[in-house]
């Protein structure tokens, strides 16, 4: 029977980039970055990690369709790298790969790693992400922008509860709200300038019942993540997130 991951995993070191325009870089330098910002938060040496998993969504325009640029880019020492692609999960499925490959007992130390590239896409306003799909997307789901999609949940919602129009936007309006207040308090963030209830609620929409303020902004940047087992993390001398010893940052977190 499954018993999950509860206990059986230990975050010990994390990194990422300034989020924004990196017209100066690509996939690779922005890995690096986040990269060995993670190593020495970690504090451990890179020939201790026993596998990787990269996640990118682009391929197209960010490293192909393997993991083999991020092995050559942060010079792994000869390990497994695996490239993960799913939509807007993309970071968290190659999050999910290392924590597993640990919680199993495949692995005592593994890297998660997520990367794009998406202002030299050209993608913003509303794309549709057929062209990557071949004509056949086309003909099942025309016009299937992101934004699109997602407002349809938010009006299947609302039909099926009977909610109205203007409390599903003050409802969603609360994770913008919240979102840009995080946001300004980031030196790395993208975006970082708080905004209103009233400035979310009446922005300009983009597809109804989402507004400007609701739609996911268009950044390059990249984050990772060393994970490895509670056992190995004490020995590192890490403690529970909040607790800090020594000049690592010491954010142990337990999954």
């Amino acid at each position: 029977m499954a018993s999950g991951i509860k206990d059986k995993v230990a975050i010990i070191g994390m990194g990422c980039t300034r989020f924004g325009e990196r017209w100066d870089m690509g996939g690779e330098e922005l890995m690096v970055e986040a990269f060995m910002e993670c190593l020495a938060d970690a504090g451990i040496e890179k020939k201790a990690i026993q596998a990787a998993w990269l996640g990118t969504c682009m391929d197209e325009v960010n490293m192909g369709k393997s993991a083999t640029p991020m092995g050559v880019a942060l010079r792994l020492p000869h390990i497994g790298v695996t490239r993960v692609e799913n939509f807007c999960a993309t970071g968290t499925e190659a999050f999910r790969g290392a924590v597993y490959a640990v919680a199993s007992g495949a692995y005592d130390i593994c890297l998660a790693l997520g990367v794009e590239k998406l202002k030299d896409t050209g993608y913003g306003g509303l794309p549709n992400p057929g062209s990557g799909f071949g004509t056949l997307f086309w003909q099942w789901m025309p016009n299937a922008t992101a934004p699109g999609l997602f407002a349809q949940l938010a009006s299947a919602y609302g039909a099926k509860y009977r909610v109205a129009d203007k409390d599903i936007k003050r409802a969603i309006a609360h994770v913008s709200v919240k979102s840009h207040a995080n946001g300004a308090l980031n030196p790395k963030a993208h975006l970082r300038k708080e905004v209103t209830m009233d400035q979310v609620c009446s922005s300009p929409i983009i597809s109804h019942p989402l507004g400007l303020f609701d739609c996911c902004g268009v950044s390059d940047g990249a984050a990772c993540a060393i994970v490895t087992t509670p056992e190995i993390a004490r020995k590192l001398g890490k403690k529970r997130s909040g607790q800090r010893q020594g000049p690592a940052v010491g954010c142990q977190q337990r999954l």
